[in-house]
């Protein structure tokens, strides 16, 4: 099988399963039998006296190629002082009158080819005339019953794409009243699943004329229920109102199909029911509604066959969305954790091991009430594109429970050596609170204010992530709030008579600021300010220096002085001069530094985290 095949074979599979008997089986035969008269096959004989044995392929149709390569066919219950095949040969003749069984058989049907006959063969001639009725009861559905066991099904689409499918005991029965029933139990990759389906028979319908068909699929993995309409033209179609669709776990079920994808919460039960489209290369849901984990939504989804990689598209529309079974750990980098996962689905027989290069998708996204559990977080609208191994996000609308809004893009290009990450957001009045990193220890912010975000890193690990980080970052606060450090107890701790490592004092307390602005530079992993001011009652607090994020250490200055204009501070009262952090931000060493003094550029002290 080729990579290209090979590659479609999951979403193939899973179209084969859904139109069951319904589509890759019973459309064929439907087609093939108006495009004219079946084609008898070239050689059965009579292996004994109980059964008629397919020695060579025998040809039902030439357009689409549908052939019975091998197997035997016995008539159940012959007549008193009848033998099997004198019996199997009366009532094919008369029709209609046989209970058959084909055994341990071989389909092929070729969707895509057809077999180019000779005029000889395409007349019928050219065998024994007696065993031309075995291929017209067959190809023509002249039987009262046909049981198929321990046979094969074998669906070539072009292109060297194939799936199997084994017939363990399935039942085909026309009726009086012009249609054809599919019962009984099918296997597929080690899966038994029952079938149920009826379609009209051939000859009760002219050409090309839409058709009724039914089928149910259910099995351990996934359930699916349509009846519908077949269109038989050129390119057969099933469409179907209130069509079913149920996945027990979307994980166990891609892992069925052929993917390997990691274990985890989340990505469970999947539910869809609403007007379904089942083409050749595409699977629809429109008008729908989903489920996933029990998060209801409406609208469509569409998964298509292209020439390079299969697409995704859909909108989906989330009333409420629980995104707890989802968290990542309260970690950083949660994007360099999501892009490990993603790239790390494997498909067996594909050379590369990421997700992101084996497919290409347009989804958008829509939620009115974002939950975390019982918490609620608010609303968003995002989209989600993949393209040749570059996934872009958008955030288009987000307002948030607890105050904010504001709206981001971010990317994952995995067509390097290394991924590469991409950030950009603007926030606006934001609760602070809700996005200190923890490792920051206790300099907090507690108010509202803007954050605007232009980052991008690479990198297969959160180290590498942190070492590579480029780009700004910039807060603003008006509205006033509080710093998780008490500012005035910073002369107590930097006049100690031996350095103390750790914000003691300092990080107990909090102190009230009325603004506060701050910019920053990434280079290499390194946070370097460009301009951090808050102001505090009449004093102006200013900060130099640099954060490093990879190692996790600060080397700052706090600089603390009369605000320009204001009355004169009395130093005895407040806290005044310059004052060096330096070391691992959990526990750094606070002393005296001159005014105006920059901090060092080296930054010391080792990630305690």
């Amino acid at each position: 099988m080729t990579g290209k095949a090979d590659r479609r074979r999951p979403l193939v599979v899973a179209i084969v399963l859904i139109a069951a008997i319904g589509t890759a089986l019973v459309a064929p035969v439907m087609i093939g039998a108006r495009r004219g008269e079946p084609i008898p096959g070239s050689t059965v004989r009579a292996d004994s006296r109980e059964a008629v044995a397919i020695t060579t392929p025998l040809v039902l149709f030439a357009s689409p190629s549908v052939v019975i390569e091998r197997g035997t066919v016995a008539l159940v219950g012959p007549a008193a002082d009848e033998s099997r095949v004198g019996a199997l040969l009366r009532a094919l003749v008369q029709g209609g009158g046989a209970d058959l069984v084909l055994d341990r058989a071989k389909v092929v049907i070729d969707r895509a080819g057809s077999l180019a006959l000779s005029p000889a063969a395409a007349a019928g001639t050219g065998i024994p005339a007696e065993l031309g009725p075995v291929v017209a009861s067959l190809a023509g559905f002249k039987f009262r019953s046909l049981t198929v066991l321990d046979s094969k099904v074998v669906i070539e689409s072009g292109g060297g794409a194939s799936a199997s499918v084994s017939l363990r005991n399935v039942e085909i029965t026309p009726d009086r009243a012009g249609s054809v029933s599919v019962r009984g139990q099918i296997e597929f990759r080690g899966e038994r699943l029952d079938i149920d389906a009826a379609f009209p028979q051939p000859r009760d319908k002219p050409a090309d004329a839409p058709v009724q068909v039914r089928a149910a699929v259910k099995g351990e993995h996934i359930a699916a229920a349509f009846n519908g309409r077949l269109a038989t033209g050129e390119h057969g179609q099933i469409t179907a109102e209130n069509a079913e669709l149920s996945i027990s776990d979307l994980r166990a079920f891609a892992n069925w199909l052929g993917a390997s994808w990691p274990a985890g919460s989340g990505l469970g039960s999947f539910t869809a029911k609403g007007l379904l489209t089942l083409e050749e290369q595409a699977i629809s849901f429109e008008h729908a509604e989903f489920t996933l984990d029990g998060n209801a939504a409406t609208g469509a989804l569409m998964v298509k066959l292209g020439t390079e990689r299969p697409l995704i598209e859909g909108t989906l529309a989330f009333g409420s969305f629980d995104i707890a079974p989802y968290a990542a750990p309260s970690r950083p980098y949660a994007l360099a954790l999501a892009s490990d996962w993603i790239s790390g689905l494997r498909i067996p027989g594909l050379a590369s091991p990421s997700f992101l290069s084996d497919l290409d998708a347009d989804i958008r996204i829509s939620a009115g009430n974002v939950m975390s559990g019982s918490d609620r977080l608010g609303r968003c609208a995002a989209s989600l594109s993949v393209k040749g191994g570059r996934l872009y996000g958008e955030i288009a609308e987000l307002e948030l429970e607890q105050g904010g809004r504001g709206e981001g893009q971010f990317t994952i290009d995995t067509t390097g050596a290394e991924p590469r990450y991409t950030l950009r957001a603007d926030l606006d009045d934001l609760d602070l609170a809700t996005v200190v990193a923890p490792r920051l220890g206790p300099a907090a912010l507690d108010g509202s204010g803007d954050i605007k975000l232009d980052l991008h890193a690479t990198g297969a690990s959160e180290a590498d992530i942190a070492k590579s980080l480029e780009g700004k970052l910039s807060l603003h606060m008006s509205d006033g709030g509080r710093l998780g450090l008490d500012l005035d107890a910073l002369p107590a701790a930097a006049s100690a008579p031996t350095p103390v490592e750790g914000w003691g004092a300092v990080g107990a307390g909090t102190t009230t600021v009325s603004r506060l602005t701050a910019s920053f530079t990434a280079a290499s992993g390194v946070l370097t300010t460009g301009g951090v001011e808050a102001t505090v009652d009449s004093r102006t607090v200013t900060a130099t220096g640099t954060v490093d994020i990879d190692k996790g250490a600060l080397d700052l200055v706090l600089s603390i002085a009369p605000m320009a204009g204001a009355a004169p501070v009395d130093p005895a009262a407040k806290t005044l001069g310059s004052f060096k952090v330096h070391g691992p931000w959990s526990t750094p060493t606070i002393t005296r530094a001159g005014p105006g003094k920059a901090a060092d550029a080296t930054a010391l002290g080792a990630d305690p985290g």
